[in-house]
């Protein structure tokens, strides 16, 4: 009896550390804005696990790799939504002001960054506690948001304005405001943190900004380059390596993918109907692309960045993809990895 015991322990905490838990894989949480739903996605498996019930046209979407809180922005309830990695609870959901859409994280996962399309500001909250720190002002119509690796500068990205604001935390003040072309929305930092990519909706391009300057005094005007893509861009990702970026192209139904330094393109990728997010699996180099209007993921297997055309060719037909949900969008980074 003693001996069936012990072993019966002994199988418990087998049990518990061998069990699989919600986030072994990388996870992708798709927002889902036509049916009030963040879908999460077990990439490796390309299984949908769960759906959880958010506020009312959730749009945007942070995540904080550490604690693993997934962040939620609701632009018709004005709500920030909290939903728990490891259990895929939501946690929390408190009221905000205006029509909160971009999200970001600073770099500690301190502050959470919370672009009010309508309200030219962006709110600066606790990330844990999600309590009002400051309000920011912006441009017009902030969109796509990041904070520089050292945690000092805000980047906006004003839509109808066209420019991207370069603004100092601590204080509040934008220092510099970078002209980029139509429509800027989507945008995203470079792992070492020199570049700023943003898409230019109306121009179908996307403007590469070097912030190697971004802390010079006097402020020195920062180098812009202007790449084509294709119509209607949407959200840009930068690849594992650092050598591509990809940019969803909602009107063409595929992504692009450019060198990261030349701006070159080096293939067009056929996805979902209407590609939105984008994002990188990093352990994987899997590329995952939400599509709005046939409500669902693609995910592309790495790309090699030295491969000849066929080799990547043979790659992007391997795409598989997943159904997500009624307008499936992820503005933001939406994988926990």
């Amino acid at each position: 009896m003693r001996m069936i015991v012990k072993w019966g322990c002994w199988l418990y905490l087998m049990g518990i550390f061998l069990a699989p838990s919600a986030n072994a894989q990388a996870l992708a949480f798709i927002t889902n804005q036509g049916e009030d739903t963040v879908s999460v996605i077990d990439i490796a498996a390309r299984q949908l696990l769960k759906k959880i019930a958010v506020g009312k046209a959730p749009v945007g979407i942070a995540i904080a790799q550490q604690s693993k809180r997934v962040y939620i922005s609701n632009v018709d309830s004005q709500q920030i939504s909290v939903i728990d990695g490891n259990s895929l609870q939501l946690l929390q959901q408190i009221q905000v002001t205006g029509s909160p859409v971009g999200l970001a994280l600073s770099p500690d996962q301190q502050w959470l960054f919370v672009a009010d399309w309508t309200g030219n500001q962006v709110q600066m909250l606790a990330a844990h506690s999600l309590q009002l720190h400051k309000t920011i002002t912006t441009g017009q119509a902030p969109a796509g948001l990041a904070v520089s690796l050292d945690g000092q500068y805000l980047l906006v990205a004003n839509r109808d304005q066209d420019q991207v604001s370069i603004i100092d935390i601590a204080s509040g003040l934008t220092m510099q405001r970078v002209a980029v072309q139509k429509h800027p929305f989507g945008l995203t930092l470079s792992r070492d943190g020199r570049f700023l990519y943003v898409v230019n909706v109306l121009s179908n391009s996307v403007s590469q900004i070097d912030l190697s300057h971004i802390a010079s005094s006097p402020p020195l005007p920062l180098q812009v380059q202007h790449w084509r893509v294709g119509e209607h861009p949407y959200c840009v990702a930068e690849s594992a390596d650092g050598r591509q970026i990809y940019v969803s192209n909602t009107q063409d139904d595929d992504i692009s993918v450019l060198d990261a330094r030349s701006g070159l393109t080096l293939q067009r990728i056929a996805v979902g109907e209407v590609p939105e997010g984008i994002s990188v699996v990093h352990s994987s180099a899997e590329i995952v692309v939400t599509n709005w209007s046939s409500g669902d993921i693609s995910v592309i297997p790495s790309l090699d960045a030295s491969a000849t055309d066929g080799a990547n060719t043979a790659a992007s037909k391997a795409i598989s993809s997943v159904k997500s949900g009624a307008k499936s969008r992820a503005f933001g980074q939406f994988i926990l990895q």
